[in-house]
């Protein structure tokens, strides 16, 4: 088995995490769990491969802490908890780990193993796409995520078109609807509650 020595990032790897890239490293599961232990960057595992993001735009993270900030409103004395990137949520074991920008879980927290922080139940991610993510997060990742029976639906935020595209599980297997929301008054409706476009992207500056 590999050491971890030999996935330790290099300079040129650093340097495009620096400008807010990703890099792929192919790893063991085994690989991907020390790694995970021993870097500071925010990281997931997809199909063998280490991912490794970059550090989040300023406006990214005024955005999720938008969505938080209204998600925690609307779910005030209801057992539905929001939490950040930093947790974690794990997809069959060792089949997949990723990092949603907001997680919602409902009811009790289903942890994976001893961690807790690791969820193995989330109700409904959402996502804030960026330029080196939008691709990844669109396409193999909400793949992932929609084989979660658990997830009720996915929120997709895209700061330069200024518009959330929202995912709902229905009751026929493996159908999804999808409802893009691009006029500023639009209400956006998410678990049933409703925010005008524009409120989400309030005081955030326009993305470059």
């Amino acid at each position: 088995m590999q050491t971890l020595e030999k996935i330790k990032l290099n300079d040129d790897q650093v340097e495009i995490l620096d400008a807010g890239q990703l890099v792929s490293i192919p790893a063991s599961w085994e690989e991907f769990e020390e790694f995970l232990l021993e870097t500071d960057y925010r990281i997931e595992y997809h199909n063998g491969q280490i991912i490794v993001m970059g550090l989040a735009t300023f406006i990214h993270e005024l955005l999720v802490s938008q969505l938080i900030y209204l998600l925690k409103g609307f779910y005030v004395g209801k057992p539905i908890y929001v939490a950040g990137s930093n947790a974690g949520i794990r997809k069959d074991g060792r089949k997949g780990h990723y990092n949603g920008d907001v997680l919602v879980v409902r009811e009790k927290p289903i942890f994976q193993g001893k961690s807790r922080s690791i969820i193995t139940n989330p109700y409904i991610i959402i996502e804030v796409l960026s330029e080196s993510t939008v691709n990844y997060d669109l396409g193999a990742k909400r793949r992932k995520y929609e084989q979660m029976d658990t997830v009720q639906e996915l929120v997709f935020v895209d700061p330069f078109d200024r518009e959330v595209i929202v995912c709902r599980r229905t009751e026929q297997a493996n159908v999804w609807t999808e409802t893009a929301y691009t006029v500023a008054e639009q209400l956006v409706n998410i678990d049933g509650f409703q925010v005008p476009l524009n409120e989400i992207f309030a005081n955030v500056p326009e993305e470059s």
